[in-house]
């Protein structure tokens, strides 16, 4: 399962995944997210919570890449990743991220720790 919105205020998109993530539901959320980020300005946020997430598919993997690819198409700035103690799904994120100098990506605990980074009360 997932949830995507945004707040136009904050110039941010929140992705939220859940349970176990198929190929189909990879492909819908990439769509969602791609509708959603053309409502943001280019270096908008992310905030990524992947917390209950158990793992996605092999092949939903490959759409998580893509997604990455797209958010980096769209100009993102930060993106961070409320991982609580997800650790299968923390791990297929990780292997598969793009990893380029344009962005970063933090990991949190918790949304609050998100919402606290990125409103520039926590560390860069």
């Amino acid at each position: 399962m997932y949830k995507i919105h945004t707040e136009i205020g904050k110039n941010r998109l929140y992705i939220t995944i859940n349970g176990i993530l198929s190929l189909e539901e990879a492909k819908k959320a990439r769509a969602a997210i791609e509708s959603s980020v053309a409502s943001l300005k280019t270096g908008f946020d992310v905030i990524n919570d992947i917390s209950k997430l158990i793992r996605a598919d092999e092949a939903g993997g490959i759409v998580l890449k893509e997604i990455n690819v797209l958010l980096i198409q769209k100009g993102v700035k930060r993106i961070v990743r409320v991982v609580g103690t997800s650790k299968i799904g923390l791990i297929q994120f990780a292997n598969n991220t793009v990893q380029i100098e344009q962005y970063k990506i933090h990991y949190v605990p918790s949304m609050k720790e998100a919402e606290k980074l990125l409103d520039g009360d926590g560390e860069e």
